[in-house]
């Protein structure tokens, strides 16, 4: 089995994006690949990094697609299991250009029931970075197991741990996502939240405390993601304004996803996290110009070249 740098779990998603235009007063869709965690991995392997996925797909036509998926992007799917008797996830994208309108169908999916007796022990102990999310968290008990073995195997490892907060109440209580959250702080080395996440799990509140309130738990990094402002970079050096480039924003779905992955990658590949966040910034700003969460994502040389 082929070892990655940047592992992931989660559950990878059909994506059916609605249009602006009808057709004969009926809505249109159109179809491609997602997930918060394949997001990131997508940004991440379009930088350069080495990335696998750690996750479970139906054996019908749409899980067909994410592995034609995988294998175009340069990401590692033989993690991947194939289960014939369950389905794909579908979410459902009305596009906005800063909100998140998300309407999921993958209750009983093929991910929902990946469980930590499927995890590849060699695989993340192999890793430098398991990325996991609070979405992984959400998914089901079993996925949520799974999350958190997977984050004690790489911490006995010394493989760092990533935790994007995305925060979808669509999928869980409040209350029962803020325990669930705080429980995995202590396992995370990185953590990726957004303003919104952060009031809507801490309650309201300026940067500075909600970033205190993460480091507490031992992150080494915190990035608090505030869309079109930036964002912060919080690391043992100090905190650093991380500007936002500025496009014509069309479609916010995956851009948090998009700065988590190519951060990572950034931050294996020059070991300077400023300046991985400030690569991570310009690939966010190419992923809300175009709709999805995916074929927007702007490679590595269009970073570099707007990097100078």
């Amino acid at each position: 089995m082929a070892s990655a740098n940047i592992l992931a779990l989660g559950e990878p998603l059909i994506e059916m994006v609605r249009l602006a235009d009808p057709i004969d007063g009926c809505p249109v869709y159109r179809q491609s690949v997602g997930g918060d965690t394949l997001n990131a991995l997508v940004a991440a392997a379009r930088q350069g990094g080495s990335t696998g996925y750690l996750s479970a797909i139906g054996g019908d036509p749409f899980g067909k697609d994410i592995l034609a998926l995988c294998d175009h992007e340069g990401i590692n799917r033989s993690t991947i299991l194939v289960r014939p008797e369950d389905p794909t996830g579908v979410n459902f994208i009305h596009p906005h250009p800063e909100g998140r309108r998300f309407f999921y169908a993958r209750r009983g999916s093929a991910a929902s029931h990946y469980s930590a007796s499927d995890l590849p022990q060699a695989a993340i102990a192999d890793a430098k970075i398991l990325h996991v999310s609070a979405v992984s968290l959400a998914i089901s008990q079993e996925m949520r197991q799974a999350v958190f073995q997977a984050a004690k195997l790489a911490k006995t490892a010394e493989t760092l741990v990533s935790f994007d907060l995305n925060l979808r109440l669509n999928l869980w209580a409040l209350d029962t996502a803020r325990q669930t959250i705080e429980a995995f702080l202590p396992l995370a080395d990185i953590v990726l939240p957004s303003d919104d996440e952060a009031n809507s799990l801490l309650g309201p509140g300026d940067p500075n405390s909600h970033i205190a309130h993460f480091q507490r738990y031992g992150a080494r990094y915190v990035l608090f993601k505030r869309g079109r402002r930036g964002a912060v970079l919080a690391s043992p050096a100090g905190r650093t304004e991380i500007s936002a480039p500025q496009v014509d924003a069309v479609d916010s779905t995956g851009a948090g996803d998009s700065f988590a992955g190519a951060f990572l990658a950034y931050l294996l590949e020059t070991g300077n996290e400023t300046e991985a966040a400030r690569r991570a910034a310009i690939v966010a700003a190419g992923t809300v110009s175009g709709y999805g969460a995916i074929e927007a994502i702007p490679d590595r040389e269009t970073v570099l070249k707007t990097v100078g």
